[in-house]
């Protein structure tokens, strides 16, 4: 839904997009985790405990998708980031938890989990790895090759493992939050060449800094619930159709990678 506005004359409407940067946000990252959610269900393996490591965003909705069939644990070094989880959630920062795990889904990307954390726990009885790969369509040859991704998955001796990859935008990694800054930035410039647009101003702020430098939980909550874009026009124009469309190019798959 579109909310409009008269603006600074009567010839201008103001045009608020219904889509807030938090549905994107969300949106993301059920694509994310129905293609994790999928491939799990396909190996027909008994899991009754998840371990995902890596709270933000990312971690935060395999969470809240999980928890629907087994128990979940969260794994962070940062404790604020506990407020971002559902109920029935648990939240640690003992790496060692992973060892307990049928299922363990590692967010971290780059600068995450380490090779020998890896091979020091992922073992027989954790029966599926998963390892979110942060490159991605758009990626430079400096972050494929920080990546180290493919040495973790090798490192880990379950049974099943496989890695999400996420594409569609082009764009350097795979975060959520890269993502969603993308859809943001992408759906500005499509609304900006519609005939009668005068300017318009997408969502886009450093949400990072507010959790992890800030430590302001409420703040970011905020800010989720802004219109993800806000249009100057001559006559109404919708821009979550722009919103829409890109955020259906943005595909996700899990890649099985098992010996």
């Amino acid at each position: 839904m579109i909310i409009k506005e008269r603006g600074i004359t009567e010839e201008v409407f103001t045009l608020y997009s219904g889509i807030q940067v938090g549905d994107i946000v969300n949106r993301i990252g059920s694509v994310k985790c129905e293609a994790a959610f999928n491939w799990v269900e396909s190996l027909d393996v008994d899991v009754d405990e998840t371990v995902i490591v890596g709270a933000y965003i990312t971690g935060m909705k395999l969470a809240e998708r999980f928890k629907k069939f087994s128990k979940v644990t969260v794994i962070d070094i940062n404790p604020n980031l506990r407020h971002l989880l559902v109920d029935n959630v648990e939240f640690t920062d003992d790496l060692t938890r992973i060892k307990n795990a049928d299922l363990v889904i590692d967010t971290t990307g780059l600068g995450g989990l380490s090779p020998e954390s890896v091979r020091g726990m992922v073992g027989l009885d954790v029966k599926i790895f998963i390892a979110e790969d942060p490159t991605s369509d758009g990626s430079d040859n400096s972050i494929i090759e920080k990546s180290n991704i493919p040495e973790r998955l090798d490192l880990a001796s379950s049974m099943y493992k496989g890695v999400l990859k996420t594409a569609g935008l082009n764009t350097k990694t795979s975060g959520t939050m890269t993502l969603t800054m993308e859809v943001l930035r992408k759906s500005l410039d499509d609304i900006l060449k519609t005939n009668g647009v005068l300017y318009g101003v997408a969502g886009m702020k450093f949400y990072e800094g507010v959790l992890f430098k800030e430590k302001d939980y409420d703040k970011f909550l905020r800010l989720m619930e802004e219109p993800a874009l806000i249009t100057s026009s001559l006559q109404p124009v919708s821009s979550d159709d722009k919103l829409e469309a890109n955020l259906e190019k943005i595909k996700s798959k899990v890649e099985d990678v098992s010996i």
